[in-house]
């Protein structure tokens, strides 16, 4: 083990780490990113209960804030498994799908039984578990409930910040059925280390309490208060992604769970992202990460980042030597783009494909209609995994034009028009090759 192996883990505050969800952890350093003392990249491993570290709030700069960030987003991340493992449960007459959520199942035995006509029992009322939003993606009780768990956490500990999430209560209240299956995975989800739990303070103590709760996710733009001189300013603010990847969630497919802080610039401050069906031995052996290996019974994976003004001087193991080496542009391997056919994963899935697959990962991504015309990206699928995936090495994202990507412009990335992912090394050589693509496509019209 290395000297961080003693570390507690909720005191690896300006590091970015690989969690392998469990009840006990302590740390053990993989490598140390060139000319960046202050990011570690840790693995969190299991410790026998006796050994464990006591959790313990430390007053560095947001180091409560990501410690409260990783513990809501565990607490979520097991709330999606809880669902998501319903999904295989063999069909009853009785039990499936209306049995509430604490008996044995909150979802059907199939996807496609989902539609709002299935009632295999017809003693009992038709009960929708997913439904379509205004665009046709689909969003499902684990969107909801996650939402008003992640929010109540952080607004527990930071009710001054206002959050940008992408539900709203608007389909539960019109449906009661629906809205009672939430409130149960709410009320019933609980971490099972109780002192983490109880840190992560008062949760949704009634339905209209969760539905309130979802709601102050509605912001449109980043919250201002005023100063003391009666100047208005804009606040920092939380950002989130209940489920991203629903579809493939539905499909028992990889799916993420993130949450971001943004600070009044638009900077990312903090991200944390939760990968429950991603396997650590494809993580520990450094196996290509594919849409189809997903980890059934286990949790996944976690990754968080955090900036702090503190610089954290650690041991660097061997492999600080792999990051010092420059990629060659011919042995780029592209892991998205938003016109290819053969990507069904989450947009911050993705990102973690890349920390976790090698500095020659790239993704670039052109929006499908031109500039001017194509509709903003949502802030929530790209805030927090892209500070993680630059704190994790030499990484730098842009949009098409070389241009920082701006979070503080409220729900949609209005100030960016495209993304571009990739080592330094080459980012920029990726760059002119996309700035000749789109200088040959104005010509041709």
């Amino acid at each position: 083990m290395s000297e961080a192996g003693n570390i507690n883990k909720y005191e690896l505050m300006s590091t970015t780490t690989f969690t392998l969800f469990s009840r006990d952890l302590t740390t053990t350093t993989i490598h140390s990113p060139p000319n960046r003392p202050q990011s570690t990249t840790t693995m969190h491993l299991p410790l026998p209960p006796s050994q464990s570290p006591p959790i313990t709030r430390e007053d560095h700069s947001l180091s409560h804030e990501l410690l409260i960030a990783s513990l809501a987003i565990q607490r979520a991340a097991l709330l999606t498994k809880r669902v998501l493992r319903t999904l295989e449960t063999p069909p009853s007459p009785v039990i499936c799908p209306s049995t509430p959520i604490n008996g044995h199942s909150f979802f059907p035995s199939s996807p496609s039984s989902l539609h709002p006509s299935y009632n295999p029992n017809p003693n009992l009322t038709t009960r929708r578990l997913s439904i379509a939003k205004p665009d046709a993606s689909p969003v499902t009780i684990a969107d909801f409930a996650a939402q008003a768990l992640l929010i109540s956490a952080i607004h527990a500990h930071f009710p001054h910040d206002s959050f940008i999430g992408e539900e709203d209560s608007s389909s539960l209240r019109a449906d009661p059925d629906l809205c009672a299956q939430v409130w149960e995975l709410v009320h019933s989800t609980r971490l099972e280390d109780e002192q983490a739990e109880e840190m992560l303070g008062k949760r949704p103590e009634s339905v209209g309490e969760m539905l309130g709760v979802i709601d102050l996710g509605c912001s449109s733009s980043p919250s201002s208060s005023q100063n003391g001189t009666g100047t208005k300013t804009k606040k920092r603010f939380w950002s989130m992604d209940p489920i991203d990847g629903t579809s493939a969630f539905l499909k028992g497919g990889q799916y993420a769970v993130s949450l971001a802080l943004i600070d009044e610039h638009g900077k990312e401050l903090l991200g944390v992202l939760a990968c429950p069906n991603l396997p650590l031995r494809v993580v520990m052996n450094g196996k290509k990460i594919e849409e189809g290996v997903v980890d059934k019974d286990g949790m996944g994976v976690m990754l968080s980042a955090g900036v702090v003004r503190r610089v954290n001087r650690r041991r660097s193991s061997s492999s600080r030597q792999q990051y010092q080496e420059k990629v060659r542009v011919e042995e780029l391997h592209f892991v998205d783009s938003s016109v290819s056919c053969a990507t069904d994963s989450s947009k911050v899935e993705v990102y973690a494909a890349m920390v976790l697959g090698g500095r020659e990962y790239v993704q670039v991504r052109f929006p499908q209609k031109p500039k001017g015309e194509a509709a903003p990206w949502c802030l929530w699928d790209h805030a927090g995994s892209s500070l993680i995936y630059t704190e994790s090495g030499a990484g730098k994202v842009t949009d098409l034009e070389g241009k920082q990507i701006d979070f503080g412009t409220g729900r949609k990335l209005t100030n960016n028009w495209g993304l571009i992912t990739a080592d330094e090394s080459v980012h920029g050589k990726i760059l002119e090759l996309v700035g000749e693509v789109l200088g040959d496509g104005k010509k041709q019209e």
